[in-house]
């Protein structure tokens, strides 16, 4: 939902952008021109918002990770001045969707060194190239939730084998006498609700008996 209503917004103000641009500037009604600038604006935005929301990071660190696509931009798309750069370095602007903007410019792609030859072909860039961060940053955040289920699953399995141990069977027919052959003959089930719970109140002896079902 809330990846939908970016999207929404960002299409809605990528469209006022385009019409604004229209009404003072004859030649830009191109709709190559539309989509150049609709993911122009994705590539600077978005990681913002996404490291806003998909992190639970400070805010501090949100507006400088999120600031730093437009930042790299600036320092080295070489759109602020075509054909410049320095030799070796200058290779990156092909990693920032503003150099192909710039290269569908009229009047501004002559002046351009190594714009894509098709047109065609400079819009798949400009697409690719938008979507650099956003990968990567929903690559670290996948990891990082498999990683968390990989360790909830290995505490899981060890609690289970304390519980199968004698030591625990003991203790439970100490708390519980007649009761211990029930306990005894569950299959137990554990979550990451359940060992929020018993993490919180170690101490309780009635925490030795864990979420369980037939």
């Amino acid at each position: 939902m809330k990846c939908m209503l970016t999207i929404i917004i960002t299409l809605v103000s990528s469209l006022v952008l385009w019409g604004c641009i229209n009404l003072v500037i004859d030649g830009m009604s191109d709709p190559y021109i539309l989509f150049a600038l609709h993911f122009d604006t994705v590539a600077l935005i978005y990681p913002m918002i996404f490291v806003a929301l998909y992190s639970t990071l400070p805010f501090e660190l949100v507006q400088i990770i999120g600031t730093t696509p437009f930042l790299f931009m600036i320092f080295f798309s070489t759109t602020f001045s075509p054909g410049a750069g320095i030799t070796g370095i200058k290779i990156v602007r092909y990693l920032f969707p503003r150099f192909y903007l710039w290269c569908e410019l009229p009047g501004v792609q002559d002046n351009m060194e190594g714009c894509p030859e098709a047109r065609i072909e400079n819009m798949i860039y400009l697409f690719l190239s938008a979507q650099l961060f956003h990968t990567c940053f929903f690559a670290l955040v996948f990891a990082k939730h498999c990683k968390k289920r990989a360790d909830e699953s290995k505490i899981i399995e060890q609690r289970k084998l304390v519980m199968c141990s004698d030591f625990f069977g003991t203790l439970q027919k100490e708390l519980f006498g007649a009761g211990f052959k029930r306990y005894s003959q569950l299959t137990i089930h554990l979550n990451s609700d359940d060992l929020k719970d018993i993490a919180s109140d170690d101490n309780k002896p009635e925490n030795l008996i864990y979420t369980c079902c037939f």
